[in-house]
């Protein structure tokens, strides 16, 4: 459904609505199965068994360089037991570390890896990769529309 005019607010939410996780999937597709990149670095990408969620946990990891479990969650906007077994796989594949805080016990601090910093730069080039070769494919009036949208689509996500 297409929004026949600029009056129509609900039906261009709900376009919106419809394309960007479709693209936002397509990507993350693109970039794990990515033909792009040198084969070793698509090597690195195959044996990963990482969802988007995880991928933003070790985002976070990375911003940051060390964060509590209960920070986690909160930033990711999930349970704590969500994040402890997402934690719990990423720490088995290697992408990150666990550790009691010495003073109180109970805290656990969680930094991510270099394997973990390497995975998130490999996947963010082959993202990158997919949108670029999308992009290519569209006419210089489709992106010149895109470039015009850039602020209004930046004003959404601000307060």
């Amino acid at each position: 459904m297409r929004p026949d005019s600029l009056d129509d607010s609900a039906a261009l939410a709900m376009e919106l609505l419809d394309i960007v996780p479709k693209v936002l999937r397509q990507m993350h597709t693109d970039a794990l199965n990515s033909e792009i990149l040198a084969e070793p670095d698509r090597e690195d990408l195959s044996e990963i068994r990482t969802t988007s969620g995880q991928l933003s946990l070790l985002r976070i990891l990375i911003e940051r360089k060390c964060c509590m479990m209960q920070e986690l969650a909160r930033q990711l906007g999930v349970t704590p037991s969500t994040v402890t077994a997402m934690v719990k796989r990423l720490q088995a594949q290697g992408y990150l570390e666990r550790s009691r805080d010495e003073a109180d016990w109970r805290t656990v601090w969680v930094k991510p890896t270099a394997r973990a910093q390497h995975l998130v730069q490999l996947y963010d080039r082959g993202r990158l990769a997919s949108l670029e070769r999308r992009l290519a494919r569209l006419s210089e009036t489709e992106r010149e529309h895109l470039v015009a949208a850039l602020p209004a689509l930046r004003h959404l996500i601000e307060g």
